[in-house]
């Protein structure tokens, strides 16, 4: 069995990036204020151990460093690139989704774009409109992106260290409120996280729920709950929104028969709708029944008070999986997928 070391989510990110920049010159860590934290203090002493040449600290100008990046790895280097919040992606769009993302399909050129961007995000706090938002339902209708979203301390190192050996461009979306959370880490130099391949992570009878990021640990806690209610749930992070891992969500709802979605974004063009859709097309009769615990469509707050109130969370969770989930109903024919 590998060894592991209990440690952070921000420790494993920022040990994943040394171990990489340390295996090769031809990866470069770049973004602003990375000379010294950087957006998370993901960035803390890189700077310092491998200079200049390899952690770039930029302008504050990100349509200037995804050029610069596009460049890089044109040029067949391995560029990692921190965006000071995952919101600001919005302000590069047309660099990650119509460049970054089809320029080997559009140029013909097969050969690898190696790019990595990484970034903060999710609420936390009352941090406002622009440094709040949950960036995956923007950006996973875009093909060409990989986009994954890590939900503990071994998945961020796993998931990172899959992102920046990948030849092809993925994003890395860190929740805010995951960097502080302590898990063991394997210490293997060569430890991935398959990209695609979803967490079971715990097995259930009565229903599936689907969740990642912040929401898979408000998720474990509705589940401890709905034991206690009498309802058994399985709880999967799928880890990798693009490509999703249908064949584990399929599995899982064609054995339970139930499907709950959780998602931090508000409901309009949500993730979750794009999984329960997929659920319900493909399954026989009778179809399974489905619910989502997302937020409304509201613009977050600046009150973290406020705040509190429009995100989902455990209490809601277990009142959607009760109602999905009825005392009286637990024993059903299950449906089978086609």
């Amino acid at each position: 069995m590998n060894d592991t070391t209990l440690m952070t989510s921000r420790q494993a990110l920022t040990g994943v990036l040394a171990d990489e920049l340390a295996a090769s010159r031809d990866t470069i860590f770049l973004g602003e204020t990375v000379r010294g934290l950087g957006a998370a203090g993901v960035a803390s002493g890189l700077y310092d151990r491998f200079g200049p040449e390899q952690v770039i600290e930029t302008p504050v100008s990100e349509n200037a460093i995804f050029g610069a990046v596009l460049g890089l790895a044109i040029a067949g280097m391995r560029p990692i690139v921190e965006i000071y919040s995952a919101d600001f992606l919005l302000a590069v769009a047309n660099e990650v989704m119509n460049d970054i993302a089809k320029w080997r399909h559009q140029q013909t050129r097969p050969e690898q774009l190696a790019i990595t961007i990484r970034g903060c995000m999710g609420a936390h706090g009352g941090l406002g409109p622009e440094h709040s938002q949950s960036m995956e339902p923007y950006l996973h209708h875009a093909p060409g992106l990989t986009i994954v979203v890590p939900g503990t301390p071994a998945d961020c190192a796993g998931l990172l260290r899959a992102a920046i050996r990948s030849n092809g461009p993925v994003i890395v979306l860190e929740h805010r409120r995951v960097y502080e959370l302590e898990g063991d880490v394997p210490q293997d130099p060569d430890f991935v996280v398959e990209i695609g391949e979803a967490e079971i992570v715990r097995s259930g009878s009565d229903m599936t729920i689907v969740a990642w990021g912040w929401m898979r640990h408000e998720a474990e806690l509705a589940a401890d709950e709905l034991v206690r209610r009498g309802i058994s749930a399985e709880l999967i992070d799928p880890r990798t929104i693009r490509p999703m891992d249908w064949d584990a969500i399929r599995h899982s709802v064609g054995k339970t028969g139930r499907l709950l979605v959780v998602e931090e974004s508000p409901i309009t063009g949500s993730v979750a709708a794009e999984i329960i859709t997929r659920v319900v097309e493909d399954a026989g009769h009778p179809f399974p029944r489905v619910a989502r615990v997302v937020m409304a469509d509201v613009i977050h707050p600046y009150s973290a008070a406020m705040e509190a109130e429009i995100l989902p969370g455990a209490d809601d969770i277990v009142a959607a999986a009760t109602r999905l989930c009825p005392a009286t109903d637990r024993i059903e024919t299950r449906w089978t997928s086609t």
